[in-house]
């Protein structure tokens, strides 16, 4: 059985409180028998279940929450005076690091309840956003120069760290969404990250294995980075009660990050909140068909458990058959089974009752279920008690009738991708027909409440612009290429509306936790440069 301890001001600290982890495949087959296996544990630590359980690991107090706040807080005082160059190299050996430890974390992520397919392409995400050539690239965004307004005076500006920066990850992907954080290092910050309490373990090695060994390579102070796992609500109060504390770096649901977002504010700190997605995708009529169906497909990842991945289609009516049929070959030919197994891409779903409200909301509005809508159990099988569902697709004939939908309103947290074909009606052929459709696309993209990402799949040279000039109820744009794809210089994460709050965008985290600093350098009689 594997430990895991928690990392305190450069120090693995054993609490002596524990909790276990099992297989996620094992307590998927047998959830009661898992069960069994952690309570006994529990009461019986020398007990060997290691059959069932994969881990146990260490639990924190308020001390120890203290602890490591403290902790970071002495080492930003130094870590603040690293120099950019030497940030840099943390960084690029943070990237290393994380390469020759692919196979590990993709393992520890599986027996978390990933499936391997999932896991991978958390991974690739991790890793496009280490590469050193986006790293090189921020680190010019953290300083620049003016010039000189006189023989005497340089005028420019640097970004200077906040301080302390505390790491609440979802619970769905928190190890991939943590190392996001990992980018407040960059800009001067130590860390705090608060892996989720029932699945922490790759979490925890991520931070220690990989982030704190760049560190310590590079003679960073101890505290610069520091886990906790624990009670959720205690945590996050000692972190907003703590003058020691500047920012908190919040993963969650809109109506929880709002919440905190808001306390954080009124405790004089920085929220940076990554809420809720109800990403849409836009299919004109003249694009590659094939790759847009593709990537639809990825809607179904961790059963559209995951905030990035398209939730709903919006399609040019020219096309809209084409494509509903390639879509729900593919939806249908999506096999369920444990995270363990070659090919699997379904998770087990949390809000099944949901699930039901969202669908029998659209077909009493006029959808049409096109497949799935039914609970299966791990083999597939029709369960009413099952802890899957099938992917599900719905066809939404008239656009304007589905801005009513819950399931287009709302974020779909579970695997139910509205198919919305969009028409010019007869009343509206005053801008052309494609104008027209351009038009109600854009309008119903526009209107969604959250703002993670767009996808658009289009050729036309006249098209292309429009989009990207109209579009703007995203924190990302991404034209003909993969909806949950990754690029270098762009960010991982970041939206706007319900999904990152009023200050939402594309979420530069090195630049999200510091602060922008003009700076006026006044030299008399000394003729000298001054660098900035």
């Amino acid at each position: 059985m594997k430990f895991f301890t928690l990392l305190i001001d450069g120090k693995d600290i054993d609490t002596k409180r524990y909790r276990y982890l099992p297989y996620a495949h094992k307590a998927i087959e047998d959830p009661f028998a898992a069960l069994k296996a952690q309570k006994a544990m529990q009461k019986n630590d020398a007990i060997e279940t290691s059959d069932i359980i994969y881990a146990k690991y260490c639990l924190c107090d308020e001390e120890i929450i203290l602890k490591a706040i403290e902790s970071a807080h002495q080492a930003s005082l130094i870590y603040r005076e690293f120099s950019f160059s030497r940030r840099v190299k943390i960084m690029s050996d943070i990237y290393e690091l994380l390469l020759s430890k692919k196979e590990i974390l993709i393992e520890l992520m599986v027996i978390e309840g990933h499936p391997r397919k999932l896991a991978e392409w958390e991974f690739s995400g991790m890793e496009m956003a280490y590469r050193s050539e986006s790293i090189n690239f921020f680190k010019t965004q953290l300083r620049g120069s003016y010039g000189e307004t006189s023989a005497d005076e340089t005028i420019g500006w640097i970004r200077k760290p906040d301080g302390v920066v505390c790491v609440s990850p979802p619970g769905n992907a928190s190890c991939s969404n943590s190392l996001t954080a990992g980018f407040a290092l960059l800009g001067g910050n130590t860390i705090i990250v608060k892996p989720p309490l029932r699945a922490p373990i790759s979490t925890l090695f991520l931070w220690r294995d990989i982030v704190w060994e760049a560190l310590k390579k590079n003679k960073a102070p101890a505290g610069t980075v520091n886990t906790l796992v624990g009670n959720s609500k205690l945590i996050t109060e000692l972190w907003l009660n703590s003058p020691l504390v500047n920012d908190l770096f919040f993963f969650g649901d809109s109506v929880s990050g709002t919440q905190i977002g808001l306390r954080a504010f009124q405790s004089g700190k920085k929220p940076i909140l990554e809420m809720s997605g109800n990403d849409m995708m836009l299919v004109w009529k003249d694009c590659d068909l094939k790759s847009a169906v593709n990537s639809l497909q990825d809607a179904f990842l961790g059963s559209t458990q995951i905030c990035m991945v398209p939730k709903k289609a919006l399609i040019h009516e020219d096309v809209y058959e084409e494509f509903e049929k390639l879509f729900v070959e593919q939806a249908q030919s999506i096999k369920v089974g444990l995270p363990n197994e070659d090919d699997t891409c379904l998770t087990p779903v949390i809000r099944t009752d949901d699930f039901f409200i969202f669908l029998n909301d659209a077909l009493e509005k006029g959808a049409k279920l096109l497949c799935g809508g039914q609970q299966v159990n791990y083999k597939g099988a029709i369960d009413p008690n099952g802890s899957f569902i099938l992917p599900t697709v719905i066809y939404i004939e008239n656009w304007e009738k589905a801005m009513e939908m819950k399931c287009v309103q709302e974020e779909n947290f579970f695997p139910l991708i509205p198919l919305i074909k969009v028409s010019c009606l007869n009343d509206q052929n005053h801008a052309g027909k494609d104008g027209q459709i351009f038009k109600n696309m854009i309008f119903l993209a526009n209107s969604n409440k959250y703002g993670l990402r767009t996808s658009v799949w289009v050729n036309s040279t006249y098209y292309i612009p429009k989009f990207i000039r109209q579009l703007n109820k995203s924190g990302l744009l991404r034209i003909n290429s993969k909806h949950t794809g990754f690029s270098p210089f762009l960010s991982t994460h970041g939206g706007t509306g319900l999904s990152g709050g009023p200050f939402g965008e594309l979420n530069y985290v090195w630049q999200k936790t510091t602060h922008l600093q003009g700076v006026s350098v006044f030299r008399p009689n000394v003729r000298k440069k001054v660098a900035i």
